[in-house]
Formats: structure tokens, C-alpha cells, sequence
């Protein structure tokens, strides 16, 4: 038995999405190209959840993705980053407070800074988040200075 039929109003041609996928280096945009060329030639999500290597539901996000913004939308987002206009976890202060602990060196892995945020502000990240979270935050003050 299979569910509904697979409906999207595609922007681009499977030519196009072919040149993309196999142009791009970057491994989470890839497989994303990926599986928006495999959709668009017709395979279903299974299959191309398969080939790729993510979840069903994965793939079911990244099409809504496309669906609302296109494929900039699709490919932009980054993995453990909060999606634009959404709100941090964490406020300023929080936020400022994990910064100095990290750039002190007084966690010894992202797991440690995963826990003591929950601990100390009931907040609750998983490890991608987090790796996330310290990158951006680094990246940030790296450029602001």
C-alpha cells in the first residue's frame, strides 16, 4: 500500500538539481541536493532516504523546506542551528555565561557543557545543538574582534 502521491511545484529541472548535487562539496548540502534530485526524478522518500542515509522524516522536512522557501532554504540551514527568527534556548546571559566557560577551558568536551547548562539553566541540548551553539558563539567573537 502506498500513501499520497508526492506533490511539489519544482523550481528547478532534475538537470539542474544533477549539476548542483554533483558540484557541491559541502557534505550536508550534498546529500540535501541529493535527495531533491532523486525526488524530482520521481524516486519516492524511502528511497531516497535510503540512498542518502537519513530518516524518512528527514527527508519529509527538508521537501516542507523547499516547499516554503526553496531550495536557498534547503540548503542554508545548518545542522544543531536554530532556524532563522527562531528564539536561543539560552538567553544573553546564559549565553554569555556558557562563552566564558568555555573560552576558560572548563569543559573538557561538548558533553560537559551539555550538562552543565542543564544543571545550571534547565536547558536541555544534545550534542550536535551544542557543538553548534560553541562553533557559532566562537565564530562570532572571532568576527567581532
Amino acid at each position: 500500500m502506498r500513501g499520497r502521491p508526492l506533490v511539489i511545484e519544482w523550481k528547478e529541472s532534475a538537470d539542474e538539481l544533477r549539476r548542483r548535487y554533483e558540484a557541491e562539496r559541502n557534505g550536508h548540502r550534498r546529500a540535501r541536493l541529493h535527495a531533491l534530485w532523486m525526488l524530482r526524478q520521481g524516486h519516492t522518500i524511502g528511497e531516497a532516504g535510503h540512498v542518502v542515509g537519513v530518516d524518512y522524516r528527514t527527508i519529509q522536512r527538508w521537501v516542507a523546506w523547499y516547499r516554503t522557501n526553496g531550495i536557498d532554504d534547503v540548503l542554508d540551514r545548518t545542522p544543531g542551528h536554530a532556524a532563522p527568527g527562531r528564539p536561543l534556548r539560552l538567553d544573553a546571559d546564559a549565553l554569555a555565561a556558557l562563552q566564558v566557560r568555555a573560552q576558560r577551558g572548563d569543559f573538557r568536551t561538548i558533553w560537559d557543557a551539555v550538562a552543565w547548562v542543564q544543571d545550571t539553566y534547565g536547558v536541555t541540548y544534545t550534542y550536535t545543538g551544542m557543538h553548534a551553539l560553541l562553533h557559532r558563539t566562537a565564530t562570532r567573537d572571532a568576527t567581532s574582534k
